[in-house]
């Protein structure tokens, strides 16, 4: 399987290529992270796996379409593509600007579907696509503008599970509560920083509050595996919210 992982130099994104290079073939995109993700790359090839740097600002069209096609070159095809490219920058109501709201909006959700709209020749039949989410997307964490961003993932992958299902095209999403990785040091700075209504009644049943980005991988590898699941949010967040 060849497979796209975007937002791949860092966290789950990381991650999850790592995880799959052991089975896979990856093509690791990455924004400015140029060396991180050449890094990436050179672990992915150390565990078996042909493996290929490509870059773009998923929040340009066209940059996109130039990736996924040196992507899709690079590898010989494409089989998966993961949506991991993200950001947050959090602010309360009073205080998030237009500027924060569409970058957020732009990378988040416009990307992801910048991606898969790119991608999706490629992946008939039998394809699969991954949305990496957030239980953002259904409690409302966060703020306003990335609790949006990944509600709006979860009716992108409903719609497109509808929408592709018959031609063998599997779609759905993982949703992480508080993953170990730079983002969530950001959002934690932020709660911390302000007193943000909503997060005092949301807690974990385990031990841990956060989970390894390796946890969230094997989710992902999960669902490019199984061959019956379709249209589905699944939460990797320690109980955090049931569903």
């Amino acid at each position: 399987m060849n497979v796209l992982v975007t937002g791949a130099s860092r966290g789950i994104g990381r991650s999850t290529a790592l995880a799959l290079a052991d089975e896979h073939d990856v093509a690791i995109a990455y924004n400015q992270s140029a060396d991180a993700a050449a890094e990436v790359a050179v672990a992915a090839r150390d565990r078996g796996a042909e493996a290929v740097t490509v870059q773009a600002d998923v929040t340009d069209s066209d940059a996109v379409e130039e990736m996924v096609e040196a992507a899709a070159d690079g590898l010989g095809g494409l089989d998966a593509v993961v949506n991991n490219a993200g950001v947050v920058d959090p602010d309360s109501l009073d205080d998030l600007d237009d500027d924060q709201w569409d970058r957020v909006l732009r990378t988040n959700l416009t990307g992801a579907f910048y991606v898969t709209r790119a991608a999706i020749d490629y992946l008939q039949p039998g394809g699969d696509v991954v949305f990496v989410s957030s239980i953002g997307g259904t409690a409302g964490t966060v703020d306003a503008s990335y609790a949006a961003s990944k509600a709006g993932l979860h009716g992108l992958t409903r719609a497109l599970a509808r929408e592709y299902g018959e031609d063998g095209v599997q779609v759905n999403a993982v949703a992480p509560g508080p993953v170990e990785t730079s983002m969530n040091d950001d959002i934690l700075e932020f709660l911390e920083e302000i007193e943000f209504r909503g997060h005092d009644n949301l807690d974990t049943h385990l031990p841990e509050y956060a989970c390894d980005p390796a946890d969230v991988a094997d989710t992902i590898e999960y669902l490019l595996g199984n061959e019956y699941v379709q249209g589905e949010i699944v939460n990797v967040n320690g109980g955090m919210q049931f569903q």
